[in-house]
């Protein structure tokens, strides 16, 4: 029976992407395979649970809707867990960082996938729902136009990072003129962290 590291499991709003104020129920799994100087969010281990527990937590919420987060999900054996939560009536969002690709039948229980390629992070997903790059001081045009050449997306999001001095929102704004300027189809847009601007978790 397959156990799982998480961090926590709660219900709230989808505050970045294409389905932003969406009700989730987030998982969060510990562990990843990078270590972003910039994030600043906690996926140490607090419990190990198998699918069935994980279901259980779950059907305490009336949300129908989740999303696996992390840290990195696909570091885990995820189909005994996809396929339950699917057979229950799921729909199932990943965000991922992109540097696994999920095996076939974890695809197929998949609803939408979510990825954040870092700057130097290999990119081994081989498609995705949409593509959100976190603009931070080293993120550059080049690299953009990178990820978009090897990994195909409906969408293409920057995301300004939020540091002590501020979020960088000219910077993703200065640099969404310019990926945009040759008129790609989707074109890039912005999102914002809009679950830190409203003060939710």
């Amino acid at each position: 029976m397959s156990r799982y590291p998480l961090h926590e499991i709660f219900p709230t709003l989808q505050g970045e992407g294409r389905n932003t104020g969406r009700p989730c129920i987030f998982v969060r799994f510990s562990g990843c395979n990078l270590a972003c100087p910039w994030c600043d969010t906690d996926f140490s281990p607090k419990m190990t649970l198998s699918a069935e527990k994980i279901l259980a937590e779950l059907s305490r919420y009336e949300e129908k809707s989740v999303i696996l987060t992390g840290g990195e999900p696909l570091l885990q054996d995820l189909q005994p867990l996809v396929t339950l939560l699917k057979a229950h009536g799921y729909w199932i969002g990943l965000e991922t960082n992109g540097t696994l690709e999920p095996d076939a039948k974890v695809r197929d229980c998949l609803d939408y996938i979510a990825t954040s390629p870092k700057e130097d992070s290999p990119i081994r997903l081989k498609r995705a729902d949409e593509v959100r790059l976190v603009v931070s001081e080293t993120l550059t045009e080049a690299r953009c136009r990178e990820v978009r050449r090897i990994l195909p997306a409906d969408d293409y999001y920057l995301s300004p990072c939020d540091t002590p001095a501020g979020m960088r929102v000219k910077p993703a704004i200065v640099l969404l003129g310019r990926l945009n300027a040759d008129n790609p189809s989707p074109p890039w847009r912005i999102s914002f962290q809009t679950h830190k601007l409203a003060g939710i978790p």
